[in-house]
């Protein structure tokens, strides 16, 4: 028979001691009751609610505290649901009088088809707010449960109750659509001219060009969109576009600043060629509380791609060129 070695036994006597120490340890841990915090629950208040709806919040209040695990609940004896909501001071005080660390008022506003649950805790002595928070519901007393469970939720985590949703708890209202302010919009046409300080022409020359545009107006901003062609003299222009603004004034005539990206085929004294072009602008809108508006602009295009000069005869450079210059613009809104 085998000796088992000295390191051997020693290694397991000492992963003997350490293997009953966690047990020991773990077991005292488990045994160690949780302390929970003792909460005052106060008589619920409200405004166009019925009594009987304001006993069923305060008992589905009481249950959701329960549940949670971390709190014990004592409220007054006899206490029938009242109009009136009691004051930070009040609430700290009957906190005190029931040995509660912290007073919960929960109230309870009806209005229309919707309703605004508000829940405040006070610390009892000092009459703190250590939570406030308020969720609103529209989809009847049905929803009353869900709304009180989130809100019990969010002050036991410490968290906003549109922070504190889980799997359960979402209200009806929050899985409607976003309400949406509507852009005032508006189609129109302009004619404008491009003025090219740099282009594969030998000699300076104007484009002509006209199109058609939608303008969003969404107040803080603006935004349009543009389909373009011109051209005059050997020189063209087809564009696709789109800018944004900022409006200075709220007011009928307002002056704005913004940029425009264009998708642009242009040739301006070369052989042609296309890309990307953005223009910085500066521009004034007439009407804008009106059926009709006026447009001016001033804007500057610089163009990302480069154009090659028309090839002649005895001509040995082939270097393109990138156009840019001044936009001038002038459209009317309807």
């Amino acid at each position: 028979m085998k000796t088992v070695p000295r390191w051997a036994r020693a290694f397991f006597a000492i992963a003997g001691i350490v293997a009953g120490l966690v047990v020991g340890s773990s077991r005292a841990v488990a045994a160690a009751p949780a302390r929970l915090q003792v909460v005052a629950v106060l008589p619920p208040t409200g405004d166009n609610v019925a009594p009987d709806l304001l006993r069923a919040a305060r008992d589905i209040l009481k249950d959701h505290l329960q549940r949670a695990g971390t709190y014990t609940v004592v409220e007054p004896a006899s206490a029938p649901p009242s109009p009136e909501e009691p004051t930070a001071a009040q609430a700290s005080q009957a906190a005190s009088t029931l040995g509660a660390e912290i007073a919960i008022v929960l109230r309870v506003t009806h209005f229309g088809n919707s309703a605004r649950m508000r829940l405040t805790a006070y610390s009892s002595g000092s009459a703190q707010v250590v939570y406030w928070d308020s969720i609103l519901i529209a989809g009847g007393p049905d929803e009353m449960d869900v709304a009180i469970q989130r809100l019990v939720h969010g002050m036991q985590i410490g968290k906003p109750v549109r922070e504190s949703a889980e799997l359960e708890t979402v209200t009806d209202r929050e899985t409607q659509m976003l309400n949406r302010r509507e852009a005032n919009k508006s189609f129109g046409v302009h004619l404008f001219t491009l003025l090219p300080t740099s282009s594969a022409g030998t000699s300076f020359t104007a484009v002509p060009a006209g199109g058609i545009f939608w303008l969003y107006d969404a107040r803080s901003w603006m935004a349009d969109i543009a389909l373009d062609i011109g051209g005059h003299n050997g020189t063209t222009l087809v564009d696709a576009s789109i800018g944004g603004y900022y409006p200075f004034l709220r007011e009928d005539f307002t002056p704005y600043v913004g940029g425009v990206v264009r998708w642009a085929s242009m040739t301006l004294g070369g052989q042609g060629s296309s890309g990307l072009s953005f223009q910085p602008t500066f521009g004034v809108l007439l009407g804008r509380l009106s059926s009709v508006q006026m447009r001016g602009e001033v804007g500057y295009f610089f163009n990302t791609y480069a154009e090659q000069p028309t090839i002649t005869t005895g001509t040995t450079s082939t270097t393109g060129t990138y156009g840019q210059g001044f936009v001038l613009s002038l459209g009317i809104g309807f």
